[in-house]
């Protein structure tokens, strides 16, 4: 008796959005929504409101405080972010009624993987950092000048073909490990392991990557959009009460984009395994015998895989 593989389709953007804005606003807003919103806009707050380092003289107290600002938003980033993780893969593939996990057990659990966390983070922005400059540092040297136009025409061609050259490959490296900071707090890896699990996992999951970007992006957008009707409205809007309320609507829609990149790295765990083999009939012939089935509904999604 023959038989055929089948796999499950990656999770689609739609609805891994749309399973985040279930648990944010549906199954639990205080504790998905609220409570992150409350605890990072302090420090947010005073990001804002700290006159800006590179306004004149720079005090040692100013340096300090801002510092200070700084590292206490980006720690209370990480925990609430291991935090939304857990109670987001508490609730996947769950029944609608499913309460979310705890969110203090999720605390508590998150925290434990916050020095990891905080080791993944770093490395990984510190190649993020790496390969933007190898996209920007050719152009650098690009000179863009009336007068001197056509002799450094060439030039610039040849520094802006570099540039595009050196993008790819940073752009693969940030693909491939999209999902290392998700790998870290799910399944405890350490570093090596966040790094080689998201590797492995976004391999064939370039298209989908690139929806959950833009539809990211466009989350954050709105807020933007928002203030800016606010301040047209509001003429006499001062810009660090825009700039304001713009953070804060961003740090409060951040749990929904957080969720959604959780859900969309649970399914990637998920189909890595495949399906059961299906049995064909014996008289089937061999030529016929292994079209791709036609998949039914699929918790993930209903987009085509990548």
């Amino acid at each position: 008796m023959h038989t055929i593989e089948r796999r499950r389709l990656p999770i689609s953007t739609r609805h891994a959005f749309a399973l985040a804005f279930d648990l944010a606003v549906r199954r639990d807003p205080v504790q998905s929504l609220v409570v992150p919103l409350m605890l990072r806009a302090p420090w947010t707050l005073a990001l804002v409101l700290l006159p800006p380092v590179e306004s004149g003289e720079v005090s040692a107290s100013l340096l300090g405080l801002t510092s200070a600002a700084l590292l206490g938003d980006f720690i209370t980033l990480l925990v609430v972010a291991a935090m939304l993780r857990l109670r987001a893969r508490s609730v996947y593939n769950t029944p609608r009624e499913t309460r979310p996990a705890p969110a203090i057990e999720c605390y508590a659990r998150g925290v434990r993987r916050i020095p990891w966390l905080i080791v993944t983070e770093v490395l990984r922005n510190i190649v993020l950092a790496v390969a933007a400059s190898l996209i920007v540092l050719p152009t650098a040297f690009a000179h863009f000048h009336r007068e001197t136009a056509v002799h450094d025409l060439s030039r610039n061609i040849a520094l802006l073909a570099a540039a595009a050259l050196f993008a790819l490959p940073s752009l693969f490296v940030v693909y491939r490990l999209a999902v290392a900071t998700e790998a870290v707090v799910l399944d405890e890896h350490d570093l090596g392991g966040a790094f080689q699990s998201s590797y492995r996992m976004m391999r064939g999951h370039l298209e989908r990557w690139f929806e959950l970007i833009v539809a990211s992006g466009l989350v954050i957008l709105a807020p933007a959009a928002l203030v800016a009707a606010l301040s047209l409205a509001l003429p006499s809007l001062s810009l660090t009460v825009s700039l304001m309320l713009f953070w804060l609507i961003v740090v409060g829609v951040g749990p929904v984009i957080q969720s959604a990149w959780t859900f969309f790295s649970l399914r990637l765990v998920e189909i890595r395994e495949p399906l059961p083999m299906v049995p064909l009939a014996p008289d089937v012939p061999a030529a016929i015998e292994a079209p791709a089935p036609t998949p039914g509904p699929d918790p993930g999604g209903t987009d085509a895989a990548t």
